[in-house]
């Protein structure tokens, strides 16, 4: 479902490079294929369930209570608790349908767009499903305050059977509030941390809810955990992809970025960011991730990327929808000069920019990765998920990080909390 083709990058990081550098770390390298390694408190997610119609089935069932009450969902979470279900559903919405719209709140401050989500609450039938591991986080955590005041006003005393809470156990976490006022509980996984959460109930049951078949989501990740676990480590591409990004940074490269082609793409290059920048950023080696998406980013870094400083590495992902059908038609009656396009596919235009971006970016000495999807179904995206996770545990433990913490971010959060006054 994902193949790496490492031939564009040969000219920046040769395959001798790669195994030279595997055979460094071979034994840490194995003891990241087997779990080993890390902290075990945050692998939850390194096994994928064995009996996955028994796993799944609870989120299905939830999902059809909610279609018989709700036309409208509101996902509140931030970071690792929405990127994931919003990635797929934002990439499959032409091929998935359900009674049952699935929005999202909880990621801003902003005052606009909880006045958006509250008109939504005040002309729709709705369903709150707040996600937090810790509930101690302001933005999803004040926002479902004013949420669930908002249809506690509309639905009275039975509010509670619209509100969902997935979260932690203990004193002060959702389960506390679940059993207190009633609220349907999903449990997030205290060994799994957010940004790898999606194949839980945090991404699993929203998805559930908009009619993506998370049965095939999980096939996809059990894929995955197949190849990465079996695939001797010389020949495992996600562990080459690892050493190859360790290998970049020594090279001068400091930024990787993603190259997407189909817009309906975004949400799965933010999850992928979130992904690397927590998993990594707590050395000045790790590189700074980002994404682009052409061809309106090539009309907007290109730019930079042809003649601007080689500091910038892009991994190319070749994943397209199918649409057949889309024939550039004649135009002779005006001559806009575009005849030589005339009876291609529209498909064909975003393949040849494309491959056309790609060989300059190559040519001009910009490190470039490719990663080749099948297609845009449920199974790839599970196995996307599957397979960075695997990636950005290796990569951490290459660099001598712990790929599973994020204690950077407190920092702003001490700052935020004496602004706001919760220390007085």
């Amino acid at each position: 479902m994902l193949k790496l083709d490492e031939h564009t990058l040969e000219n920046i990081v040769s395959p001798k490079d790669i195994a030279e550098h595997i055979a460094i770390h071979k034994e840490k390298l194995k003891k990241v294929q087997q779990g080993l390694i890390g902290a075990p408190a945050c692998l939850g997610w390194f096994n994928i369930p064995k009996d996955i119609d028994g796993y799944v089935a609870p989120f299905i069932s939830l999902a059809e209570e909610v279609h018989k009450i709700a036309t409208t969902m509101i996902v509140v979470g931030i970071g690792g608790s929405n990127r994931g279900s919003m990635a797929v559903l934002q990439a499959l919405h032409r091929k998935i349908s359900s009674p049952t719209k699935v929005v999202y709140a909880g990621d801003t401050l902003s005052a606009a767009k909880l006045k958006d989500i509250l008109h939504i609450i005040e002309n729709e039938e709705v369903v709150l499903d707040i996600i937090a591991k810790d509930f101690n986080t302001l933005e999803p955590g004040i926002t479902f305050r004013m949420l669930r005041t908002a249809i506690q006003e509309k639905y009275g005393d039975k509010y509670n059977q619209r509100v969902i809470v997935t979260g932690s156990y203990g004193p002060g976490q959702l389960y506390e509030l679940a059993q207190k006022h009633g609220y349907t509980f999903l449990e997030f996984p205290e060994n799994i941390g957010g940004r790898f959460s999606v194949l839980t109930a945090v991404g699993l049951f929203p998805m559930a809810v908009a009619g993506v078949n998370i049965r095939r989501v999980m096939e996809g990740a059990k894929a995955a955990e197949h190849y990465v676990k079996t695939t001797e480590i010389e020949d495992n591409s996600a562990v080459r992809y690892a050493i190859s990004r360790s290998l970049l940074f020594d090279k001068g490269f400091k930024v990787e970025s993603l190259v997407l082609f189909e817009p309906d793409l975004i949400h799965l290059g933010r999850w992928w960011v979130q992904l690397f920048a927590e998993s990594e950023g707590k050395t000045p080696r790790a590189l700074f991730p980002t994404s682009f998406m052409n061809s309106d980013d090539l009309h907007a870094v290109g730019q930079y990327i042809q003649e601007g400083p080689l500091w910038i590495a892009e991994t190319f992902l070749h994943l397209f929808f199918e649409n057949k059908d889309c024939i550039i038609p004649d135009s002779s009656v005006v001559q806009d000069g575009f005849d030589y396009i005339t009876g291609k596919n529209f498909d064909h235009l975003n393949l040849s920019v494309y491959n056309a971006a790609l060989q300059a970016h190559k040519d001009r000495g910009v490190a470039c990765t490719q990663f080749i999807g099948k297609a845009i179904e449920p199974e790839f995206f599970g196995y996307f998920f599957y397979y960075f996770f695997f990636v950005s545990y290796a990569s951490g433990i290459i660099l001598d990080v712990n790929p599973f913490d994020q204690n950077g971010v407190e920092d702003y959060k001490k700052n935020m909390y004496t602004i706001l006054g919760k220390n007085k």
